[in-house]
């Protein structure tokens, strides 16, 4: 299980597109801090949820609130260390209020740290400005620079793809990669009016990405990518494990500033959807509304039932569905669009690199089947011997037509 704190609703950036809402200076009570996880690791050892309990921090800007974190790190140590259970962490932070002090506490406490940066300073400071209209990109460099030394676990790079900023992504990418060897994270904003339009810049930009990540595993400099490293993952996997899909209170909690739960960071926003809380962490779960959640779960339209590739698809995640529809089991043209888009893609990676037998794609993704399914790991450790029959080959795709007409209506 995870439990992501939403520290405050305040921020020290006015980012454009941000949709944690208007910003004001309510933060989580310390009282309310300690009931959140005292409430989320009982739960979790309460339904026998695994032996890893995740938590998280969020925001607004969560290194706001950089005393009342630390208290939060260490009653959740003391609470897993209690209840027989491992601690993992993880952060989302713009980095602007990074310093040498706190990357060293938060690196000794392995965090996984997901750092914003939208690429080099005229993209990135178009979109994350102080209130003051000015830019924050050398602060974010400077938190780049930070935490370069700590490679356990790796910090990741979230950058945000809009409409008004496509033709600008490939650059955003190889700017991100020079920076540093981070996984890059790149983040459609599912609240932007996309159109049938943005289509083919959509796709002629991520073709470029994806034309880079080969040349760079080519050139024996492993560039992660996450929407290629994911749906790769899922070719070889045969789709999303059961794991990987959201499902709240069971994998995936968050609580706002107030207490109010909900089943994703992302939709805390201004904690004023009633329809899309859980509860709070003073009475726990509502029984009706967690009911409600899981049965809207995964998209319902009929299109996503019977499509091909609905096994290596994510209409699963009900953030990405309400921000773009406005429902938590429906997806939008676009939403269709992209998962197709990127299969299609990252199967092209994929073929033209064991076609080539390039050894750093083959140890990598041999590695991680050997981790995530022992059951198989036999059959790939043969990859570097003949990596063709070892590895499941890119099945063909539909033409670019079908990928734009099928997409399901709203």
């Amino acid at each position: 299980m995870s439990i992501t704190l939403s520290l405050t609703h305040d921020c020290n950036l006015r980012c454009s597109y941000c949709y944690a809402g208007r910003k004001s200076h309510r933060a989580m009570t310390r009282a309310t801090m300690q009931r959140a996880l005292e409430w989320a690791v009982g739960y979790h050892k309460a339904h026998a949820l695994g032996r890893n309990f995740v938590l998280g921090f969020f925001g607004g800007e969560p290194l706001l609130e950089w005393d009342l974190l630390r208290e939060a790190d260490a009653l959740a140590e003391r609470l897993c260390r209690e209840a027989g259970l491992e601690l993992r962490r993880t952060l989302t932070t713009n980095g602007t209020l990074l310093d040498e002090e706190k990357a060293r506490w938060l690196t000794e406490r392995h965090y996984t740290i997901g750092l914003s940066l939208d690429g080099p300073p005229e993209r990135h400071d178009r979109f994350r400005r102080h209130a003051d209209g000015s830019g924050s990109y050398a602060e974010a460099v400077r938190a780049v620079r930070l935490l370069s030394p700590y490679r356990e676990p790796c910090p990741e790079f979230n950058c945000v793809v809009r409409p008004d900023s496509l033709e600008s992504v490939p650059e955003a990418v190889r700017h991100l990669a020079a920076l540093a060897g981070f996984p890059i994270a790149l983040n459609p904003d599912f609240t932007a009016a996309w159109k049938p339009s943005d289509r083919e810049p959509f796709r002629r930009a991520y073709g470029e990405v994806a034309d880079f990540c080969v040349s760079e595993w080519r050139e024996g400099r492993p560039l992660h990518v996450t929407w290629i490293d994911a749906k790769l993952k899922t070719l070889l996997m045969d789709g999303y494990r059961e794991q990987d899909r959201c499902c709240p209170v069971r994998r995936e909690l968050a609580a706002a500033p107030s207490g109010n739960l909900y089943p994703c960071p992302n939709l805390v926003g201004e904690d004023d959807r009633a329809d899309l809380r859980l509860g709070d962490v003073f009475s726990g779960i509502d029984a009706e509304a967690l009911r409600k959640a899981l049965s809207r779960c995964g998209s319902s339209l009929p299109a996503c039932k019977s499509c091909p590739v609905a096994p290596r698809c994510q209409n699963w995640c009900g953030c990405a569905n309400w921000f773009s529809t406005g429902r938590t089991d429906a997806v939008s043209p676009f939403q269709c669009f992209y998962e197709k888009t990127t299969i299609e893609l990252a199967d092209r990676v994929a073929e033209t690199l064991l076609a080539e037998k390039c050894e750093p794609f083959l140890a990598h993704f041999g590695e991680f089947i050997r981790v995530a399914a022992p059951e198989v790991a036999a059959e790939v450790s043969g990859a570097a011997r003949s990596p063709s029959a070892s590895l499941p080959q890119p099945q063909p795709r539909g033409s670019r037509a079908d990928a734009a007409d099928a997409a399901p209506a709203t």
